[in-house]
């Protein structure tokens, strides 16, 4: 998991022994637990100025550090200089805290992270393993932040795994800063994009008239969207979805459930792609009923082969991974959304203008993070004007509209060219083993925070380009602890929806 955030982050990265190949890199990520010897061999490396990024226990000892065991539900940030796009980073684990930690609070309001100089060098230390947390597949209800008394809610990942991304990016740059070398990576969209949008539809249950509802918010906006079908409830007039023009069309499921038996999924996915193939219509996404992942659905996407699938309860609010439960890696990308819908603010009473409002600020605050703005509806959810609010802002902020199979076949095109970055004077130089992709381009933060998003070349005059001022950072809200403060009402809402999936949809629920 280590390997996929250095891609989802776009740096280049070896593996190496430490004693011959420590000084041929920016920094060092230790991934493991330290031998004797090598401790030494880092602390040497860390008096000649050198930076590294790691687990606290795994450098445990190095340049005397030491760590306290204790509970670590959450990370909040502080709108510090370093984690300036971190929010809240939900974990639930049992951490090693560093004896030195100086920045981001637990729940406790102590300092749980360590970053900053030491034994010469520069050090961040993280709480846990990073890439063991990437592998969490524990889900949780859990509330969004609004500026509203009550939030939404949806079961999602138990772990924030965008949240953890925004950490090691933060910490990336600060330690190559540190270092007073520039930052480089592989931007996130193609062309230098500044961002993409796309609007994912759940089917579910939705009539005729209401299908060719949405599709014409969509026709009238020029907006392509992501259909999952919900099979079983179209099949008698299924043929319908092979004339919605310009549009993506992908499998949901045939029974509206997610079982916890690889032939089970295997039976209910077939056979909603059969029926769509019956009718002339190629599905090569898939997204779970209720965004429920778990291994056994893993599997059961692989067997009936699709490009990609996207389900909230294995990650939400980042960028494509392939999941791991930290036994097997599956072969299936994900696309991660936000989870938030129409739907969920209904069942906690926003207006029609509440829900522009949260989401105007969820897509402003994306913009500032340089997260996809990927969002998703259910046409029985209704609340045409949300949709064309949501569709008509995001064109006033000139982002272009994409198909979350358009992205996740980009994706795929960037991680397969991987580029070695070095720097020299005052040139950025580029090599890669094959021809570079011309939809990649390349984002570089100077250490005085100035950056630019260029064409990927072989070589980059830095003086010659025109730099940008410093991004501004996104306001973590200075109550955003409260969504993870005890909730009656929003607690009886999450049991009640469900107590109502486990009964009308007949799912098994643990």
């Amino acid at each position: 998991m280590w390997e996929q955030l250095l891609e989802q982050e776009g740096v280049p990265f070896s593996y190496g022994e430490l004693e011959t190949q420590i000084h041929t890199c920016s920094m060092l990520v230790v991934n493991r637990l330290l031998k004797g010897s090598e401790v030494k061999t880092i602390e040497q490396y860390l008096q000649s100025g050198g930076a590294v990024l790691g687990y606290a226990d795994h450098l445990t000892g190095v340049c005397g550090t030491t760590t306290r065991r204790e509970r670590l539900e959450y990370l909040v940030a502080e709108h510090d200089d370093i984690f300036s796009n971190v929010s809240l980073v939900d974990v639930e684990i049992l951490a090693d805290i560093p004896r030195e930690a100086n920045v981001l609070r637990t729940q406790h309001d102590t300092y749980a992270v360590f970053a900053g100089k030491l034994g010469g060098g520069y050090v961040v230390m993280f709480p846990f393993d990073v890439a063991t947390l990437m592998c969490d597949v524990r889900a949780a209800d859990k509330s969004f932040y609004s500026d509203r008394e009550r939030l939404p809610s949806e079961r999602v990942s138990l772990v924030s795994k965008g949240e953890l991304r925004h950490l090691v990016h933060d910490a990336l740059q600060y330690l190559h800063h540190a270092r007073n070398v520039p930052y480089a990576h592989v931007w996130y969209f193609p062309d230098g994009k500044r961002n993409l949008f796309a609007f994912r539809i759940d089917s579910d249950k939705g009539s005729r008239n209401e299908i060719d509802e949405l599709y014409h918010v969509a026709l009238e906006n020029d907006i392509s969207m992501s259909w999952f079908l919900d099979v079983k409830s179209h099949e008698e007039w299924l043929q319908h979805f092979a004339f919605l023009a310009g549009q993506e069309i992908g499998v949901h499921c045939y029974e509206h459930q997610t079982y916890e038996t690889f032939d089970a999924n295997v039976k209910n996915i077939s056979k909603a792609k059969r029926k769509l193939e019956q009718v002339g219509i190629s599905s090569p996404g898939f997204t779970a009923p209720f965004g429920i992942w778990n291994s056994e659905l893993a599997k059961a996407i692989e067997k009936t082969v699709f490009e990609y699938s996207s389900e909230f309860s294995f990650a939400y609010d980042s960028f494509p991974v392939y999941p791991s439960n930290g036994e097997q890696t599956f072969l299936t990308l994900q696309v991660p959304i936000h989870p938030i819908c129409i739907g969920s603010l209904r069942r906690v009473g926003y207006t029609e203008g509440q829900m522009k409002e949260y989401f105007r600020r969820v897509i402003e605050e994306k913009l500032l993070r340089g997260e996809p703005l990927f969002f998703y509806h259910h046409p029985t959810h209704h609340c045409r004007d949300v949709v064309q609010f949501i569709f008509r802002y995001v064109a006033e902020k000139g982002i272009e509209n994409t198909t979350m199979l358009e992205y996740a076949r980009w994706w795929k095109k960037r991680l397969s060219n991987r580029l070695e970055i070095s720097f020299e004077n005052t040139k950025c130089k580029v090599r890669s083993p094959k021809s570079v992709d011309e939809s990649l381009w390349l984002r570089v933060v100077n250490p005085d925070k100035r950056e630019v998003v260029v064409p990927v070349s072989d070589e980059i005059d830095l003086q010659s380009i025109e730099w940008n001022s410093q991004r501004l950072a996104a306001q973590v809200p200075s109550d955003i602890r409260r969504i993870r403060e005890f909730d009656p009402r929003g607690m009886l809402g999450d049991l009640f929806t469900t107590l109502t999936r486990k009964f009308s949809e007949g799912r098994t629920c643990k």
